[in-house]
């Protein structure tokens, strides 16, 4: 069993398949038929056509593009007339019109570029877990997890990224993104696949209502901070083609070597957005003319007439921070003050920045820290000190360092207007997002 809405769940009352997890190809272009036996009194949902008693794709491609749900708890909460959510959970009407609106807003946008993309019924495959948030989308349909504890606000824009993908990807899409069933595909265009698609969800979220502005600050200010790090030296561009052996694979050591597309493409979508608003036009009204199948030189096309500098994709990802400083104030406020340049987990040192007062005193993640100055003490409370005296267990052996208190680089990150983003978000604002490195 797998918990994973990549691969397939099969319980004694729960069922979920995505298809390439579970169906072998042969031939992609012929019919693929799939027939269950269920117990009885088991509900089953898919976006398939039944025929004859089996659920039949026309090619293995609209297989492995459909997921299957089922169980005798299963139900579905209409969105409205188009677009549904299937679940064995109960979900509260609050939830349900907060995705009511991201979805009207969005298919604004996708009607706008071609309306036959709506024309199908659309259903959201959701159950909450004890996993991470996450989702894949699919063209008439999304599978989507999110922990017990997520917020209503994180739940809505989870819908509203996934959904925007019926457009930007199922529609619209990277030329150099060949689909493969057997190995990895590389593209340089996820910070716009991706990263621009989670900025649409988070605008969609805010300017229908669904979520508060506070929180779409605060998403543009946690995208801000990864940035501050080495990892910011990586472009989109690379960060995009490295996906499969950085972005999924990180260690302890990722914001020192590399970004997040999704972080970088997300600052990038607020940048041509506000040149757009400065230009008289919106990020919403440019997808109708992109190309299908784009490539970097075709989006340039489209947003160089907006004075949009699209080379920042391939350039040190922390120029986009500085671009943006045109429309808004970007500070890091702590800036100078007291530094070791580490995250702790409890006692254990989870993270060491590149170049810091930890790292040149030769402090590594997960060496445990046993005394400070020769007591059991909080670092924090020793940092007014010039330098600390630590006793650390590493593998099991004891350690004595000596840490010497720096300066900080920066990480702590405050954003606030200026004339062009309060016009643009029709409102002052100011939203600061605080740092975990000590």
């Amino acid at each position: 069993m797998s918990n994973d809405q990549r691969e397939a769940v099969s319980t004694s009352d729960y069922l979920f398949i995505n298809g390439p997890a579970v169906f072998p190809f042969q031939l992609f272009d012929e019919e693929y038929c799939v027939e269950f036996s269920l117990p009885e009194g088991w509900k089953l949902h898919t976006t398939l056509k039944e025929r004859g008693g089996a659920y039949c794709a026309d090619s293995y491609h609209e297989l492995a593009d459909s997921s299957f749900q089922a169980s005798p708890y299963l139900k579905e909460y209409e969105i409205d007339e188009g677009h549904s959510i299937s679940t064995i959970d109960e979900l509260n009407d609050d939830l349900i019109e907060r995705v009511r609106k991201v979805v009207k807003d969005e298919d604004k946008i996708i009607n706008s570029v071609n309306h036959s993309i709506t024309s199908h019924k659309y259903l959201f495959y959701f159950r909450f877990s004890t996993l991470p948030k996450g989702g894949i989308e699919h063209r008439d349909s999304s599978s989507i997890v999110a922990s017990w504890n997520a917020d209503v606000n994180s739940l809505t824009t989870l819908f509203a990224h996934e959904y925007f993908h019926r457009l930007n990807v199922k529609y619209l899409k990277p030329k150099d993104l060949e689909l493969n069933y057997e190995k990895e595909s590389y593209t340089t265009l996820l910070w716009f696949a991706e990263g621009v698609t989670d900025y649409i969800a988070y605008k969609s979220s805010w300017t229908s209502k669904a979520i508060p502005i506070s929180e779409f600050l605060k998403r543009i200010a946690s995208a801000i901070y990864p940035l501050t790090f080495n990892g910011g030296e990586m472009s989109l561009s690379e960060s995009s083609l490295t996906t499969w052996i950085k972005y999924y694979r990180r260690d302890e050591n990722f914001p020192n070597s590399a970004v997040s597309y999704y972080d970088g493409g997300l600052l990038m979508g607020l940048l041509i957005d506000l040149s757009l608003f400065k230009a008289g036009s919106k990020i919403e009204d440019i997808f109708k003319e992109i190309p299908r199948e784009y490539t970097f030189q075709d989006l340039e096309e489209v947003f160089t007439g907006y004075n949009v500098d699209l080379t920042l994709a391939n350039r040190p990802s922390r120029e986009i921070v500085e671009a943006l400083k045109d429309f808004i104030s970007v500070e890091l406020t702590d800036k100078g003050k007291p530094f070791l340049g580490l995250i702790m987990d409890g006692d254990t040192v989870a993270f060491v920045e590149d170049g810091s007062p930890a790292d040149l005193c030769g402090l590594c993640p997960n060496d445990k820290i046993v005394s400070v100055n020769g007591k059991a003490s909080d670092l924090i409370a020793k940092m007014d000190s010039k330098e600390l005296s630590l006793t650390i267990s590493r593998e099991g052996r004891l350690k004595e360092l000596k840490l010497k208190i720096g300066q900080s680089p920066g990480h702590k990150v405050k954003i606030s207007h200026k004339d062009v983003s309060k016009a643009w978000a029709g409102t002052d604002f100011s939203f600061e997002f605080d740092s975990k490195v000590m």
